[in-house]
């Protein structure tokens, strides 16, 4: 049976905010379909910044920047012009601690629901009501 890989990392490096030098670099890797992988090292060794660059959480604090590639399926989502919802659809985070989007509770609360469409702002106050209420 060949093996797919369904997610490359090629000469991957990224910076933080105001840093010259790299939190990660050079990072080469594939992850094959249908595997289960470990990142193991120490605390603060770029384990989690490594998957967040997965499906790019880091976009969402300016100044952030990645070099290299990092290819689902053969498409480089580091790409300017990957649509990110797409990827967020591929590729979700699950975390220790919960890691809200930089913006209101009833906003992260209704997000997934804005992702599907829902517009109706009766709608939308029920929904995120009644999951903070079963929370």
């Amino acid at each position: 049976m060949t093996e797919v890989e369904k997610i490359k990392v090629k000469n991957f490096s990224f910076y933080y905010s105001g840093s010259d030098k790299p939190t990660l670099k050079n990072i080469n890797m594939p992850i094959y379909e249908n595997r289960v992988i470990a990142l193991i090292g120490p605390s603060g060794c770029g384990k989690t910044t490594l998957l967040r660059s997965f499906n790019r959480m880091h976009d969402l604090y300016p100044g952030n920047r990645y070099e290299g590639e990092i290819l689902l399926d053969g498409e480089n989502i580091l790409s300017p012009d990957y649509d990110l919802i797409k990827l967020r659809t591929k590729v979700g985070m699950v975390f220790q601690k919960p890691t809200p989007f930089p913006m209101s509770i009833f906003d992260n609360v209704a997000y997934g629901l804005r992702l599907r469409g829902v517009r109706d702002k009766r709608i939308l106050e029920e929904k995120v009501e009644k999951a903070l209420r079963q929370a």
